[in-house]
């Protein structure tokens, strides 16, 4: 593949995705390089409803988790 051919799949800024290698939803941070973790184009997809959901489930869950600590 091509550095145009894999700037053309790589999904724009901002984009909700899973990796697909690593099973994780994340946004797009950066075309290269990433503080999070890296993943090649070829190995996200776009995020379904369902992945948005899972990841606030997650996010809610956590932060339950932490209030219950803290009392």
């Amino acid at each position: 593949m091509t550095a145009a051919e894999g700037a053309e799949r790589a999904p724009k800024i901002g984009t909700l995705v899973v990796d697909v290698r690593r099973n994780r939803v994340g946004e797009v941070m950066a075309s290269a390089g990433g503080r999070e973790w890296e993943a090649s184009p070829c190995d996200v997809r776009p995020a379904t409803a369902s992945d948005e959901l899972r990841v606030k489930v997650t996010e809610v869950n956590d932060r339950s988790r932490r209030e219950r600590g803290m009392a």
